[in-house]
Formats: C-alpha cells, sequence, structure tokens
C-alpha cells in the first residue's frame, strides 16, 4: 500500500484486507506509524513538553527544582495534583484512546479510503485528548503561580493586559521567564487573542506562511520563540513556556498502538487506537500567563 502503486490497486488491496479478520489485523498495523507521525506533527501544546520514551521496567521519576511546586496530571486525567516538598517526582500514567468505527454500508456507498478516514478520525480524537490534559496542566501551574505570596520572588505572578496584546507586554512575560536564566521557546494562544498579534507588523514578527508548518499551528516567531495558535487554548489566556527540558516531561509507557476493532452486531469496521504516557511540569518558573480582558 505504498505511494508506488495506483489508487486503483491499493482501494482493491484494501478491499481484499476488509474481508478477513486477519487482513483487518494487517491494516490495523499499517496504520500505527503514519498515525504517529501525523499526531506528532499537528499536536500543538505536546510541543511545550519533553516527550521520552520510558524503557521497559523504568518508573516515570523526574527531578524538580525544590524551590518550586511541580504539577503532574491525575491518573485517571481528571485532576492535577501538585507536589510541593519532595525533590523528586513521579508523575502517572494515564490512556488516551479513540475508537474509528466506519459502518460496512458506508465502505460500499461512498468507496472513500477507509484508512485515510480512520487516520484522521483516530488523530482528531487522540490530539484533542493531548491538548486538553496539556492545556489544564498550564493553567493549573499558572493559577499556582497567581495564588502564591505577593513577596515569593520565585513566583511568575499573572499579568494582567487590557486588550490589544502590545509588544512591550509580551516583553515583560519573556522577562519573567528569563529572570531564572529561561529562554522561552513557545506561546500559546486562542485564535481570537492572536488577531492582536497579528496587527504588530513584520517589523517585530516573523510571519509563518508556509502551509506545511501553518497545519501544525505554528503562526509565527517572536523574539525567536515559536507562536502557536490552537482552539483549545481557553480565549484571554495566553501561555509563555520555557525551552521543554526545563518546562516538563510527557512520559511514554506504550507508544501509539493501533489494532481491530470490529463489532459484528453494529456491522461496522473498526480500530482501537491507544497510548499510555503522563504530563507534568516540573518547573513551574518556566511559565508565564497573560490574563487577557476586552471590552
Amino acid at each position: 500500500m505504498g505511494a508506488l502503486i495506483s489508487a486503483e490497486l491499493r482501494d482493491q488491496i484494501v478491499g481484499e484486507y476488509i474481508k478477513t479478520a486477519s487482513g483487518r489485523a494487517r491494516l490495523a498495523a499499517a496504520l500505527v506509524q503514519p498515525l504517529r507521525t501525523r499526531r506528532d506533527y499537528s499536536s500543538v501544546a505536546r510541543k511545550a513538553f519533553l516527550v521520552e520514551q520510558l524503557p521497559d521496567g523504568a518508573l516515570p521519576i523526574y527531578d524538580k527544582d525544590a524551590e518550586v511546586t511541580a504539577y503532574v496530571v491525575g491518573e485517571e486525567g481528571e485532576n492535577i495534583l501538585s507536589i510541593v516538598k519532595p525533590k523528586r517526582i513521579i508523575i502517572p500514567l494515564l490512556e488516551i484512546a479513540a475508537n474509528p468505527e466506519i459502518p460496512l454500508t458506508q465502505i460500499k456507498e461512498r468507496r472513500f479510503d477507509l484508512v485515510e478516514r480512520s487516520l484522521d478520525k483516530g488523530k482528531s480524537e487522540i490530539q484533542a485528548t493531548e491538548d486538553g490534559h496539556a492545556f489544564s496542566i498550564m493553567e493549573a501551574t499558572a493559577n499556582g503561580a497567581a495564588g502564591a505570596s505577593s513577596n515569593d520572588d520565585f513566583k511568575n505572578v499573572d499579568i494582567p493586559v487590557v486588550a490589544p496584546i502590545n509588544p512591550s507586554i509580551m516583553a515583560d512575560a519573556f522577562g519573567q521567564v528569563a529572570r531564572h536564566d529561561l529562554r522561552v521557546a513557545r506561546i500559546f494562544m486562542n485564535a481570537k487573542d492572536y488577531v492582536d498579534i497579528m496587527k504588530w507588523g513584520r517589523d517585530i514578527l516573523d510571519y509563518e506562511t508556509q502551509q506545511y508548518l501553518l497545519q501544525t499551528g505554528l503562526m509565527a516567531t517572536l523574539w525567536g520563540a515559536q507562536i502557536m495558535v490552537s482552539r483549545k487554548v481557553p480565549i484571554g489566556k495566553v501561555y509563555v513556556c520555557a525551552e521543554p527540558e526545563f518546562f516538563g516531561r510527557i512520559p511514554v509507557r506504550t507508544e501509539l498502538t493501533v489494532l481491530s476493532a470490529d463489532n459484528p452486531r453494529a456491522r461496522t469496521i473498526g480500530f482501537s487506537i491507544f497510548e499510555n504516557l503522563g504530563f507534568g511540569v516540573h518547573n513551574s518558573r518556566g511559565l508565564q500567563r497573560l490574563v487577557v480582558s476586552r471590552a
């Protein structure tokens, strides 16, 4: 099913595989690497974290800065845990799964590409869940800093902004991160807030216009940091993040895996797509939040 064969022959091969359980298992195996590539390519929030594959038997244990609070996503993915005193933290692992299903009648009626359709559905579900967890932990980290004592010099407390966002305010955010000897690498915002940035002009921004990069969420570069836009970022919130290795980790126990998961009762061809990983911020100094208010 490579790119060198004709579309007709490819459809014929897929059609033969669909007919048997072993053939559908081979289709599932063929989906793994393309789906990983699509997920890594377009998932926005994971670009703020250092992604590490855990060796067999290894625990996701990491050192944190002893003077700051660390934050991790809980095992069920429904809550954010704060860790204050220990110098070492264990990042809980959770499962992210998607189960795209396609009715057999639609396969015959629409004649769409089964592999491409499953990749698109699986990627969008996995990506949305990953970004949701990542931005949730960023929000919790910023909330922890906002609730810190006013005389705590180690906290990057919120910068309030009355729209529109201007370069001076953004420079202040960079300075808050840089004062801890960290370099800003990523800026995450909603498209509604990015409109303010677009008005700055090329004297300040290096706009990205290449289509293959725009599809990853990369809009522009500001003073060496990439501006990423995602609908999963709450409107009115801007996250300024340090380099991934000095900010947080995403330990991966089980990389993206695809299994055949048909449902004979519902007469559907399906795939079970899942991964086992965790989300942790071990250095909250590497995050600065801007809270934007609009009239």
